[in-house]
Formats: structure tokens, sequence, C-alpha cells
């Protein structure tokens, strides 16, 4: 319909009307932050760009599943299924079904690597980073071999390249992808008008087939497991030597974090927690020094005298305190929030 038309206007002013409600909701998360990390308009834009692209995989995958594993024709469900455009985003996005907290964890962590990526190939040739990827594939060791091999198939997977924002479905956890897909089916169903079990039955498939063991993160995971036992000089712990994915990996084995942790660590300011982490598992001055240069999009410095300067046992002990189940550590930062006003 023509929105210049009589009635096209009319429901952009209902459709107005509705939105201007949120202003002081939208106002005050932009003036009152929550977080001491600061949101960059690229990272927002990448956020959108990663969370459309994640929708549009998840929605054409169902709707191809509908169509070739269960006779589905219903031309809409086709149309969409072909298409290259989330056609659900902007329904789920206005009924909020696309703020929950660990969706936008997962998008935060997965747009932060990708510009971790973008700052690692600043500082090394593509051919140099080629070089890292492959360092294993010759291993004699053929289960060291193999790891290489998947981590690299899944790295080409989902890397179009430094800075790109891609997605892929085998790179989503698992409850990332069941806490989309069922909202994208309703959302598919109310754009279609169709409301037959084909799409459900997509969508159970779709989750039954999905293997979390195939994401980028947890091949790293296994081939860190192989290799770190054989090299714990501190000295080859770095980006440079294992590419981001490896180096995350190892570092997160050595700490008791997960990579995701990691990667927060290197989105706050002067990634003091990374520092921390850094200094709990013995890494040399020279070497955290570069880490935190290569990682660091800032401009700040770490200093000798500074790392020098942490306590390693008190590092340690907070590491270990971060490494606990994630939880059990909201519940005590809500808890020692929360002032109940009663006394002993």
């Amino acid at each position: 319909m023509d929105q210049n038309s009589g009635v096209g206007l009319v429901q952009q002013a209902a459709a107005i009307s509705a939105s201007s409600a949120y202003i002081s909701d939208d106002l005050a998360a932009a003036l009152f932050p929550k977080s001491d990390v600061i949101l960059s308009d690229r990272m927002l834009s990448n956020g959108r760009q990663y969370l459309r692209a994640i929708v549009q995989d998840i929605e054409a995958e169902i709707c191809l599943i509908a169509a070739k594993d269960f006779g589905l024709t219903h031309d809409t469900i086709i149309e969409i299924g072909n298409s290259s455009r989330g056609h659900s985003y902007g329904l789920l996005q206005k009924a909020g079904l696309l703020e929950s907290k660990a969706l936008l964890d997962h998008v935060f962590v997965s747009v932060q690597r990708v510009e971790l990526g973008a700052r690692l190939a600043q500082k090394i040739s593509q051919a140099d980073l080629e070089t890292v990827w492959t360092r294993h594939l010759d291993n004699e060791d053929s289960a060291v071999a193999d790891a290489a091999m998947a981590l690299l198939v899944a790295q080409s997977r989902d890397n179009a390249g430094p800075g790109s924002i891609h997605s892929h479905i085998d790179n989503l956890p698992a409850d990332i992808i069941f806490a989309l897909t069922w909202p994208i089916v309703a959302a598919l169903q109310k754009l279609s008008g169709y409301d037959g079990p084909e799409l459900s039955k997509a969508a159970e498939r779709l989750l039954g087939s999905h293997d979390e063991g195939a994401a980028t993160q947890n091949r790293a995971r296994r081939l860190a497991q192989l290799v770190d036992p054989l090299d714990q000089g501190s000295e080859n712990l770095h980006p440079l030597h294992d590419g981001l994915d490896l180096f995350l990996a190892r570092l997160a084995g050595r700490s008791d974090l997960s990579v995701d942790q990691l990667i927060r660590f290197t989105a706050e300011p002067n990634m003091i927690r990374l520092v921390l982490t850094m200094r709990a598992v013995n890494l040399t001055t020279e070497q955290a020094l570069s880490i935190f240069g290569i990682l660091d999009g800032s401009g700040q410095l770490l200093t000798p005298a500074s790392y020098k300067d942490i306590d390693g046992d008190k590092a340690s002990d907070l590491v270990t305190k971060w490494s606990g189940n994630a939880l059990y550590q909201d519940a005590q930062r809500l808890l020692n929030s929360y002032d109940s006003g009663v006394s002993d």
C-alpha cells in the first residue's frame, strides 16, 4: 500500500503514537548507561547487522526445511526461504523478542570478537596469519591434525574477512538458536498467514540437527586441550603465534574462564580484567605488554612497572571468583546491590 495515501498516513501515525511512549526509555538508556563499556556507533551498527543476519539465517533454514523435507508449497514461505532479507526481524523487534539478556550478551561477544580479529589483522600479514592457522595441520599426532582441520573449516565458515560481520547457524550456542527459533516460527506464521504444522516440524528438525560442537569456539577449545600441554611456555601463548581463536581458548583453559568472558574483558576500560588474568596465569611482562598492545583498541599503554606491581596472588583470587558459575555471580551481584533495610 502507498504509504503516502491517506490510509497509509493513518497507519504510520498510529504506529508512531504507540512507539512514542518509549521515548523516555530510549533516552534513559543513552543518558544513563549502567556499564563502563562504551558502545560505539560502529559496535551498535555491527550488532544490528549481526542480529539481522542470524534471524535471516534461521528463518531461511526453517522455510527451506519445511519445503524440502515436509513438502510445504506455500508461496510466501518459499519466497522467504529463498530471500536474503530477514523478513521476521521487524516483527520480532517491535514485539521485544530480541531483547533477552542471553541473546544480547551473545551479540555483544560476537561483535567484539570481530573487532579483535580486525585489530589482529592490522598486526600480521594475511600470509603469516594463514601460516598460523595451518601450523598444526601436519602434526604427527592425528588427533591434533584433525582438530586443527576442524577449526580451520569453522573459521573459514564464519569469517568472511577481517572486520566483517558474518553469521552461521552452526556457530550459535544451543540456547541462542533455541531462543530464536520458536519466535521466528511464530513470526513466519503471522507473515504468511499459514499456521499448518510444517513450520513447527521444520523448527524441531533444525534444533535436533544442531551440533554445538561445530562452533568455532568449541573447536578451538578442543585444539587447545591437545596442544597446550605440549606447549606450556608463556612465550608461545600469543595471538600472533596461535591466531585469535586458539589464543583465547588456551588462555581460557589456563585461567578457567570462558572465552566469552575474555572477549568481554577486551571491551572494558584499559582491559583491566584481561591484564589481571594474564598476571594470574604468570605471563611474563614482555608477553603481557605485547598481547595488550595487539588487542587493545583505546590507544592506552600497559607499562612494565604497572604490570609488575600487580600482586599475582590477589589477581589469581579475583580470576577464581570470576570463573564461578555465571548465574551464581549474577545472584550475588543483585543481592549485594539490594538494600533490604533489615538490620541485626
